[in-house]
């Protein structure tokens, strides 16, 4: 079954620190006063070293962009960000489509412009050799995933096999992260779900790409997204969306200038808002997830 326990103590940890931001004095008003800089975070890079190794080069080019000075406000992890947000501690972030979401229930994340990626979408790898042919085969199996709450390792791919017959409870879900793609080739699992871009870097780099067969791929994902705290006001915050997407062809590649950052070469920056979203919160309460973004 799927471990529901860390997932749901990352929910309440959200609903806590956003509880304890809200008494928070705003530091911007929503005339939309053009700020003095931005502080910036990234949802799933924790450490300013981190930070600045992987997103200093697109730092630098949006703060030519905006006359603005960009500060790096690193967060634990997803959870972190929204009371941040609440309080006007965080101005930008970049987070993935399920951070959104959360994001948006939390602390009424303002969605700007998204980022987005030819191959992403969820893909579910079984080694070359197997005969399991279809995702109900995988039933009684053990499965990799990435991490709880993870769009294209946990969240879509959990429906991808609710459509195929299978609740949670009919396989046994692992959270393993990067090592899904080793107990994938040593055996010790029956199939990985990952997002494509991963699947193809990780086996790459391997050098074992003949050894594994995707049995099932998903739909492309919502693209990446960069919002912003509401308290920014209207009219900064559209013209912090008509920069983005008029300057993206310097955006782009800086996001990409770190090795780390491959996965955006070829994307693209465009508008988005909610309703980009709506298939992906969909999917939530599909899968019985939907207290966590509500």
């Amino acid at each position: 079954m799927l471990n529901r326990r860390v997932f749901l103590s990352y929910s309440l940890l959200f609903l806590g620190g956003c509880a304890a931001a809200q008494t928070t004095t705003p530091v911007h008003t929503s005339q939309g006063n053009r700020p003095s800089r931005l502080r910036f975070a990234v949802t799933d890079i924790s450490g300013a070293d981190e930070l600045e190794q992987d997103f200093g080069p697109f730092r630098q080019t949006l703060e030519t962009v905006l006359e603005l000075p960009i500060e790096f406000f690193p967060v634990e992890n997803f959870v972190d960000a929204a009371p941040a947000l609440l309080a006007n501690e965080l101005d930008f972030a970049m987070a993935g489509p399920s951070e959104y979401l959360l994001l948006k229930a939390r602390a009424n994340a303002v969605p700007i412009a998204g980022v987005t990626r030819s191959d992403y979408y969820s893909v579910v790898v079984i080694p070359a050799d197997s005969d399991i042919a279809t995702l109900a085969d995988l039933k009684g199996k053990k499965i990799a995933m990435w991490s709880e709450g993870a769009t294209a390792g946990h969240i879509v791919p959990t429906k991808m096999l609710l459509d195929a017959g299978l609740q949670t409870d009919a396989y046994e879900s692992l959270m393993i992260g990067k090592d899904g793609v080793d107990a994938l080739l040593n055996g010790q699992v029956d199939a990985w779900v990952t997002s494509h871009t991963r699947y193809k870097n990780m086996l790459t780099e391997l050098g074992r790409k003949d050894d594994v067969k995707i049995v099932a791929e998903s739909e492309h994902l919502p693209p990446d997204i960069f919002v912003a705290s509401s308290s920014l006001g209207e009219r900064f915050l559209a013209e912090l969306q008509s920069k983005l997407i008029s300057h993206k062809d310097t955006l782009i590649p800086a996001l990409y200038a770190s090795g780390a950052n491959q996965k955006f070469k070829g994307s693209d920056m465009i508008p988005v808002d909610d309703s980009n979203y709506q298939t992906l919160r969909d999917t939530y309460y599909a899968i019985g997830y939907g207290s966590a973004i509500e």
